[in-house]
């Protein structure tokens, strides 16, 4: 006979651990501000001085320091927001 006093809490506490690790994951995922090599680039900088760094793609952006809400001062791209993208130019028609 089994003993399903031992089995049955071994088997919850590995439930219990494999939930906590997904919820881990997902939460390195979300994104809670800028990025640190942003932050990083403006840590000297005051707000509006331009700034640079290495993105994500080994592509080096550039903008300006700026601060968002409660966020830390951090390098924001130009273009970043969709309001200071420019405008699609349209197709000529003939």
């Amino acid at each position: 006979m089994h003993n399903y006093r031992l089995v049955i809490p071994a088997l919850a506490g590995a439930l219990l651990f494999a939930g906590a690790a997904a919820a881990d994951d997902s939460s390195e995922r979300k994104r809670r501000g800028p990025p640190q090599v942003a932050i990083e680039a403006c840590a000297a900088a005051v707000e509006g001085d331009p700034c640079s760094f290495e993105g994500r793609r080994g592509n080096t952006l550039e903008g300006s320091c700026a601060s968002r809400d409660d966020k830390p001062l951090a390098c924001k791209p130009d273009g970043h927001d969709k309001r200071d993208r420019p405008e699609p130019l349209e197709a000529e028609t003939d």
